[in-house]
């Protein structure tokens, strides 16, 4: 069976969304880490070479500006050697740092310096032949935030479409971002059946409005405790989505704020919803404690209609 594969790789408090279609070209999402990055992203990195039998990534998008999202990408170049057949990135090279830009600058680039986006009809890419055709459109890149420094709203928000399957990548996106998505595509359009949070799961964006419109089968969110991130209360609106799909019993932990201590409470969450994230509840002699899962989540889009979901440890089980 040919199949769409997104694997969403544990980078720490960072984000990375490796991608592998059905005619075997390959596309990079983001690669960055702001905590346990020295250990995660080299699991990161491992992942990549492994999946990979050259050295040349088809794609690349660079969301945004925040280094959590890119700051892994010119070790990947300079150390191991990765080149890119296109790069695309959101705002000016000037929103990220030297090594970045050089990236950028030795690859054949399209930079989103003006807000833009696809039509339904007309996708940004379109890969493979007509069998095995992967359409990429772009739901949102560059969006003019009302403070011009936050380079979260500017992010690059795609759409991957595999037969009747669909799955969207929301980068840092901010409710604004998802309300100019929304006023552009039809609902029927952006109803997908996986979903990577915006944000790694903020509870500043990720709306019950969105999600409605999504109703997701399969949520993704990208974080390791820096920020609270994936937000309980975010959490919480995406447990009420009809479309959720039960897999098995398993805990995830989840961050809120508390205003009197500045600082995050933790609470384990007991699930069997397809929410993945990249920390788990280990409970053993030493007590509770978290451990980041230090391998990357795959996704399938099979070409017959099919959800399969494992990890990069495991054999794909086709839970629904």
């Amino acid at each position: 069976m040919a199949s769409l594969d997104i694997y969403f790789l544990d980078v720490g408090q960072g984000d990375g969304t490796f991608i592998i279609c059905p005619d075997g070209t390959t596309i990079l999402v983001d690669l960055g880490s702001k905590k346990n990055g020295h250990i995660a992203g080299k699991d990161a990195i491992t992942t990549i070479k492994g999946l990979m039998k050259g050295k040349k990534i088809d794609h690349l998008f660079v969301t945004h500006g925040d280094g959590d999202h890119y700051n892994l990408i010119p070790e990947l170049v300079n150390s191991h050697g990765f080149s890119f057949g296109k790069v695309y990135h959101s705002g000016p090279t000037s929103d990220y740092n030297r090594d970045m830009q050089g990236v950028i600058a030795s690859s054949s680039s399209t930079s989103f310096h003006d807000q833009a986006h696809s039509s339904e009809k007309k996708p940004l890419l379109k890969i493979g032949s007509a069998s095995n055709q992967v359409d990429i459109f772009l739901l949102s890149a560059n969006y003019p935030s009302e403070d011009d420094s936050d380079k979260n709203a500017k992010s690059i928000c795609l759409m991957l479409v595999y037969g009747s399957l669909k799955a969207i990548l929301m980068g840092d996106a901010e409710a604004e971002t998802e309300d100019f998505i929304m006023d552009n595509f039809s609902k029927a359009f952006l109803k997908a059946d996986v979903l990577k949070l915006a944000h790694h799961g903020a509870d500043s964006t990720n709306q019950e409005s969105w999600l409605n419109v999504v109703q997701p089968r399969i949520v993704s969110a990208s974080a390791d405790q820096k920020w609270g991130h994936p937000y309980a209360n975010t959490i919480d609106r995406v447990l009420k989505g009809k479309r959720l799909a039960n897999i098995y019993q398993h805990d995830i932990v989840a961050g809120s704020y508390d205003a009197s201590t500045k600082d995050y409470d933790w609470e384990v969450l007991s699930i069997t919803e397809a929410i993945l994230t990249n920390l788990y509840e280990i409970t053993g002699s030493m007590g509770s404690y978290w451990n980041a899962s230090g391998v990357a989540y795959v996704v399938q889009l099979g070409d017959d209609g099919s959800l399969s979901v494992g990890d990069t440890l495991n054999n794909i089980s086709p839970w629904f």
